[in-house]
């Protein structure tokens, strides 16, 4: 028979033992509610601050499109208005109209608006308008091919800040309707992604301060970022025409560079896209 030390002694040490179980069960019941707790904050941040990044993108694009029209308005007096009858005050006041900044503190502001169309011409020749049609359904059947259908503001200097909100003009070229090889670079992932669905034949619409115009694209093509002569007028390209029986290129000639491949996950990769267009109109 057991004594009534002994069961006492027994009672007591069960109830330890359950307290100290119920002690770690609580505290593991804590911890995963400290890791639940903290995946549900990260995720909420997480989420909101892809919200806000889209939100800023979004209001960024529409004030660079405002800038954009507050300088073609300027530009547009300044052209009906001769300089003889202007003030020399006016006139700075009027070249710092043509160079708006979309926002106060921005470090550069739009110089010309692109946009791509599917030309009358393409790669498919002479093999008839349905499978040209079907180029067109194409190029507008994916939210990466709409990007196409919508115009681009192109933003003074090509700089990785100034490429964030949208593509760059290199400041060593010329600008587009000027002569020479214009060019403008831009991320394959975002702005130019509708570069990898661009064929020759296809049109680039062209708008400056200086008027409208038309390119069409004659090659694309790739290269290492080392080869730099492709921003040189026609240099690069006239030789990639020569050797692949492509009728040499104009002087006014569009270029547009982005990386590649456009699908790769690996940051700064060595190659480039190229886009070649001559003016057209």
């Amino acid at each position: 028979m057991i004594s009534g030390s002994e069961l006492g002694t027994h009672v007591g040490y069960n109830e330890a033992k359950w307290a100290v179980w119920f002690s770690r069960e609580s505290l593991k019941s804590t911890v995963l509610s400290a890791i639940w707790l903290t995946c549900l904050v990260g995720g909420g941040l997480l989420v909101s601050n892809g919200a806000y990044m889209w939100a800023k993108a979004q209001l960024a694009q529409v004030l660079i499109a405002s800038a954009w029209q507050s300088s073609v308005q300027a530009a547009e007096t300044n052209t009906l208005l001769p300089n003889a009858n202007q003030t020399f005050k006016e006139q700075l006041f009027k070249q710092k109209l043509l160079k708006t900044k979309p926002w106060p503190w921005a470090d550069t502001y739009p110089v010309a608006k692109i946009q791509f169309y599917s030309g009358p011409t393409s790669r498919f020749g002479s093999q008839g308008a349905a499978k040209h049609q079907a180029r067109k359904q194409e190029l507008a059947g994916t939210r990466q091919k709409k990007l196409a259908a919508q115009p681009l503001y192109v933003l003074a200097g090509a700089s990785g800040r100034t490429m964030a909100f949208g593509p760059g003009h290199m400041s060593a070229t010329p600008l587009p309707l000027e002569g020479g090889n214009s060019v403008i670079t831009g991320h394959r992932d975002t702005h130019f992604a509708a570069l990898q669905y661009i064929n020759q034949g296809d049109l680039i619409q062209v708008q400056t301060l200086e008027g409208q115009g038309e390119y069409q694209v004659t090659a694309t093509f790739i290269v290492h970022q080392s080869q730099t002569q492709i921003i040189e007028s026609n240099y690069f390209a006239s030789s990639y025409f020569s050797s692949n029986n492509i009728a040499s290129s104009s002087q006014d000639q569009l270029t547009l560079i982005t990386c590649y491949p456009f699908n790769s996950l690996v940051p700064n990769p060595t190659l480039r896209y190229v886009v070649s267009a001559n003016r057209v109109r």
